[in-house]
Formats: structure tokens, sequence, C-alpha cells
């Protein structure tokens, strides 16, 4: 009997194998929302490429970096908000933007197993810090964001993963649409003064993404400890 265990435990196993890290590309796009888009989502979309690099906490828990390279645009000729004395402005701005996000998966997340909770696809949250550089027409710039948002992983292999993910980044700033002389007036336009809470630009990004998992985790024999 020891000896028919010991030849089914690496089968076992390796039904069972669990990785330390995932590395991943990501593409799609990305938009702007602010004072000159205030209330209109999916438009102006550019293009946003990135990487992604996960660590596996466990079956529901993942720590995520990711860099993004974006663009976005905006122009209040295509809205009926009026800006004070009836001024118009647009812009484009491109952006580099590096965050840290905790995610949760709403499903115990991987490849065949001996449990049955686990599954081969699900959906998740994510929220975290980032930090966001920018051009802006006094010089580049660097400001903090949060982003928070939702996703849909599946295992379509052992080891390969493919993913959709849309995101929101909210500024702690109101000058990510300033990018000359004629756009600074997108700087809290009313005056109205902003803070931490109101008054700030957002950008999003949705993309889709294909990743690798790495490094694997050392797993126990689950019929001996039985």
């Amino acid at each position: 009997m020891v000896v028919l265990l010991a030849w089914l435990c690496p089968s076992l196993s390796q039904a069972q194998d669990r990785y330390v890290g995932e590395l991943g590309l990501f593409g799609g796009g990305s938009y702007y929302n602010g004072d000159a888009n205030s209330t209109k989502i999916f438009y102006e979309n550019h293009l946003a490429f990135g990487g992604l690099l996960r660590y596996i906490i466990n079956d529901r828990g993942v720590l995520k970096l990711d860099v993004i390279r974006g663009k976005v645009s905006g122009d209040t000729r295509n809205f009926d908000n009026v800006l004070p004395n009836g001024q118009q402005a647009a812009f484009e701005q491109t952006f580099w933007d590096i965050g840290l996000q905790v995610e949760h998966n709403f499903l115990k997340y991987g490849f065949e197993s001996w449990d049955r909770e686990v599954k081969r696809h699900t959906p998740y949250v994510l929220i975290g810090p980032g930090l966001t550089m920018y051009e802006h027409w006094r010089g580049n710039m660097m400001a903090f964001n949060v982003s928070f948002g939702v996703g849909y992983k599946f295992k379509m292999w052992k080891r390969w993963n493919l993913g959709f993910e849309w995101s929101m980044r909210k500024l702690f700033v109101d000058n990510f649409d300033v990018m000359d002389n004629d756009s600074k007036i997108l700087n809290d336009p009313y005056r109205v003064g902003h803070n931490a809470l109101k008054n700030n630009d957002y950008y999003t990004c949705a993309v889709a993404y294909v990743s690798v998992d790495l490094i694997r985790r050392k797993s126990r024999c689950n019929v001996l400890r039985k």
C-alpha cells in the first residue's frame, strides 16, 4: 500500500500545482474623464499597452504590479456644458502609469485539482495606489492615483491565463488635461477648488492580457496526509 501511494503522489501533486508568480503582457484602450469629458465612457479611445507581474498569495488573493503606456484626449466642443466666458479647450496627453493593486478572486482560481472548489475561471476586483507620469505645459509631472476596477480571467492551460480588465485611475490633481496656455482653463475652470475627493481628473484602461505562471510552489501529497 505504501508503495502504491508513493507511486500515486507525483501524479496527484502534479494536478495540484500552484505557482508563486505570474508574468504577462496586455493591450487595449484608454480614455479620459474630466472637465473636457465629464460624462461619456469609452469616448476618444486610444491605444494602451504594458506588462504585469503578479504574486499569488493564495487561490483568491493576488498582489499585482503593472506598468501602462497610454494616451487620452478631450475636447469641450463635443459636449453641451459651457466653461466660463464661453471658452473652449482641447488636449491630447500621453502618460506612463505604475500601479500596485490587490486583487480578490470571487472563486478559487486554478487548474484541475483534487479541490472541487477550484475553478478555471473567475471574476475579480482590484484596488491599489499608483503613480502617473505625464506631460504638462510647464514640464514633466508626476501625480499619485488610486486605481479600482473589475476583471475576468480564464486558465487556458496549466500555466497560461487569459484575462480582461477594466480599471479607472483617480488622480489627485486637476491639471492632467493642461497641455498649453489654451487648455489651462481645464485646471479648476469654475474656481470651486478641489481636494482628494472632488474635481480631479480620471483616466480608464480597458485591456486584454495573456500571462504565464512562474515558479512552482512545493506541494504535499494529500493522500498521505489522510
